[in-house]
């Protein structure tokens, strides 16, 4: 599913990097992002799936907010898929 959505385009899965144009999801799962608004949010499942439904809610420091919304439009399983695929990145 992430391949097949692209979403490898903008957000590496390695702890070598790659592509800048949004965060890195390597070990990202069960650290604390710092946002463009100053806050700061504990990344687990819940912030996970809100930012895969509605990626302009909550937008990490440092990165444009241009990850387009549809991925809402996903099936239930598909979103559940890859909220734990991002969790195994460590």
């Amino acid at each position: 599913i992430f391949q097949q959505q692209g979403c490898q385009a903008c957000h590496a899965v390695e702890a070598s990097g790659g592509p800048a144009i949004g965060p890195s999801l390597f070990g990202l799962f069960g650290k604390t992002e710092q946002l463009q608004d100053g806050s700061s949010v504990p990344v687990d499942e819940n912030y996970l799936r809100e930012s895969i439904l509605e990626p302009q809610a909550k937008v990490v420091a440092g990165y444009p907010p241009i990850m387009p919304a549809s991925y809402a439009a996903l099936p239930e399983d598909q979103i559940t898929a890859l909220v734990e695929y991002i969790k195994t990145l460590q």
